[in-house]
């Protein structure tokens, strides 16, 4: 089973993969919580003799948190079992057959698994789901995906019928090719033409995919997202361990944008700006260049660049230090866009909609 550890307040602390299930495991889980979804001292002494038999050692998480929660902090915790035994071992090392390709893809389009979660402040690759990915493309054949295509990933939606959709509470729009394993969350609008491919994960609630945009693989969108229509997001699949782009909550993409990196929560792209590695982002505010986050993989490290939180992006270009040429640059206009008279002054200057 995969098990999420949130803190009293409900923000995500710790991803523990691969820890052995059965039913009994599993009882104790969700058992060990109180009626809030709490794990306070007297659920965590129960719950250490309980999972006992799990044999995790002293130092492993979960018994670190339940010493810890005998000791009066609070968290809560929360299982998803495999349906298959030893499901996420094996595609985290590429050697799950049909089957466990076909169950692991079933995880993907419930969203209980992702390839980024945000653990704390900070956002966290999940290798194991990339690495699932690529085992599905190694095991499953090519089959006939409607007339004249021919193609290993069927359509999320092939077999919905109308209690599906109903249930799923996703606006899917003429056109639209959206693939399974990915998950879609309710209030979600896919209009025309729109592309979103497996891995992606969309929290929905309020999210736009306008038409023509194309979500990549792996992509992570936050709640209430607007992705304007043309624009894209950047895929990763390889190397596993490398963070996927990622637009968080109430983000704003305009038209014909690409998004390569982190765009921070409430940030508005205006339209046409391109985000890719190695691009410098500058900010006017504090007059200097917003470094890019680092993900190590192996030997090598990655620039991942960042938008930061309610800051409006547009395009621009950075003179050089000899004056004799420009570079094409992202720049942060100054202001706060959680701020009603900076709102106003970018409509005004008519870089935002009203």
């Amino acid at each position: 089973m995969l098990v999420r550890v949130r803190d009293a307040k409900g923000v995500l602390t710790a991803v523990l993969p691969n820890l052995p299930a059965n039913h009994d495991s599993l009882r104790v889980f969700h058992g060990i919580q109180d009626r809030d979804g709490q794990v306070g001292p007297k659920e965590a002494a129960e719950g250490r003799k309980a999972l006992l038999p799990l044999g995790l050692a002293a130092e492993h998480t979960i018994s670190r948190l339940l010493a810890r929660a005998a000791d009066g902090e609070t968290f809560q915790l929360r299982a998803i079992a495999s349906p298959v035994a030893g499901l996420l071992d094996r595609i985290a090392s590429r050697e799950g057959d049909r089957s466990d390709t076909e169950a692991f893809v079933d995880l993907l389009n419930a969203g209980d698994i992702r390839a980024a979660e945000k653990v704390g402040d900070s956002w966290e690759p999940q290798p194991y789901v990339i690495d699932g990915i690529l085992n599905y493309f190694k095991v499953q054949p090519n089959t006939r995906i409607e007339d004249g295509y021919w193609d290993k990933i069927p359509l999320k939606t092939a077999h919905h019928d109308d209690e599906m959709f109903e249930a799923e509470g996703v606006r899917y729009a003429p056109g639209c090719r959206v693939r399974t394993g990915c998950y879609i969350g309710a209030g979600t609008v896919v209009m025309n033409q729109a592309f979103i491919n497996i891995g992606a994960y969309i929290a929905g609630e309020g999210v736009m995919v306008d038409g023509g945009a194309r979500i990549a693989s792996c992509a992570q969108i936050g709640k209430g997202v607007k992705f304007g229509a043309g624009s894209g997001i950047e895929g990763i699949l390889e190397p596993a361990g490398r963070l996927p782009s990622i637009v968080e909550d109430s983000a704003k993409i305009g038209a014909m944008c690409e998004v390569s990196g982190i765009v921070g929560e409430g940030a508005v792209i205006a339209s046409g700006v391109v985000m890719a590695s190695g691009k410098k982002i500058y900010d006017e505010e504090k007059d200097e260049i917003v470094p890019p986050k680092e993900i190590r993989v192996g030997d090598t490290v990655y620039q991942i660049p960042v938008i930061p939180p309610y800051r409006l992006a547009v395009g621009g270009a950075l003179m050089s230090d000899s004056g004799r040429f420009t570079t094409d640059a992202i720049i942060l206009k100054p202001g706060d866009l959680r701020d009603s008279s900076t709102l106003k002054h970018f409509q005004k200057q008519g870089v935002l909609y009203g």
